[in-house]
């Protein structure tokens, strides 16, 4: 495998992640519901994930690759068994909110590593793609940070009724 047949392995890795947490977003969107701020901000992010989604697949096709149908498949049936995994507890919003926080930093070191490699190759075009990425990732991981205490919080008054 060559350093492009790297990137483009790699860039279909991010793709299969982007495709994986849309679903688990969508459920834990649901979970929001009674925090309207939350539920608007994981629903603006799933949007922001489909985009992400597309980006990378257009970072993939001007490359010469294209989307990976195992990686993919792969992707949607990890999306929906951690979409699942914490829905019988009492304290769903808590396990939400260190999930999404633990995946937007595995997002974000994976943007970092693909924007390096970009522009390792000269390709500045998808770095620059990458970068606007990471600055949602990033944005997704300040808000998640902000509202984790709240949901502590919550979770620990709600278990004392």
């Amino acid at each position: 495998m060559n350093s492009r047949e790297q990137l483009i392995a790699w860039l279909n890795d991010a793709y299969s992640m982007e495709k994986s947490l849309e679903e688990t977003l969508e459920r834990h969107a649901k979970d929001a519901e009674k925090d309207p701020e939350v539920h608007a901000r994981i629903t603006r992010h799933i949007e922001e994930t489909r985009q992400q989604a597309e980006t990378v697949k257009g970072c993939i096709e001007s490359l010469g690759g294209s989307v990976s149908k195992v990686k993919s498949a792969l992707a949607g049936m990890m999306g929906s068994v951690q979409g699942m995994a914490n829905k019988p507890a009492g304290d769903t919003m808590v396990k939400n909110a260190l999930s999404d926080y633990a995946a937007e930093h595995f997002e974000i070191a994976s943007y970092r590593a693909l924007i390096e490699g970009a522009r390792a190759l000269g390709e500045e075009q998808i770095a620059l793609k990458l970068t606007a990425i990471l600055h949602q990732e990033e944005d997704m991981a300040r808000f998640l940070e902000q509202k984790l205490p709240g949901a502590v919080r919550t979770a620990l008054a709600d278990a004392e009724r």
